[in-house]
């Protein structure tokens, strides 16, 4: 019923034991302050009483052994839950290879079809190069070829290949 520390803490105390003088002073002094919970408390005290009548409840002969059973049967328990955390790491890495896998065949895809989208543009640019140049003379212009390649062996100025060096 009460959120307060000093309150809950008496009660609890309560439950355990019989409260000594100096925390029968305290509970006094702060149900004095707090006087809503003086019902509370005397509920919680007529309790406490009807519970202290109680017999104990008898143990089982053999509560030992079902405890000790008990311990087993979760130690046993434990490795069965670790391979399934086992199983549980391999399928969070295979997802992780595959999520991994599937981004770098996407960036290597698009790689791809860049690569090929900038050689089709190269290969337009040179089309387009080749059909606005000039015309190639005809084979006329190289009826004299026998002639022009002859005369660096008949005349060499050396003049001029002194001022080109």
């Amino acid at each position: 019923m009460m959120n307060e520390p000093v309150y809950d803490n008496l009660r609890e105390v309560s439950w355990r034991r019989k409260l000594t003088t100096s925390e029968e002073l305290q509970l006094r002094a702060w149900l004095a302050a707090h006087p809503e919970a003086q019902a509370d408390w005397e509920d919680e005290a007529r309790l406490n009483e009807m519970l202290g009548l109680l017999p104990d409840a008898p143990v089982a002969s053999n509560f030992t052994n079902r405890v000790l059973q008990a311990v087993e049967q979760e130690e046993v328990a434990e490795p069965q839950e670790s391979h399934g955390s086992r199983m549980a790491w391999w399928r969070r890495l295979a997802t992780k290879v595959a999520v991994v896998a599937i981004v770098v065949i996407a960036g290597f895809l698009s790689y791809q079809h860049f690569h090929a989208a900038h050689v089709r543009s190269k290969v337009a640019e040179g089309l387009v190069a080749v059909s606005t140049a000039q015309p190639v003379p005809g084979p006329d212009v190289i009826e004299d070829f026998d002639v022009i390649r002859i005369m660096p062996q008949l005349y060499v100025d050396e003049e001029l290949l002194a001022l080109l060096k």
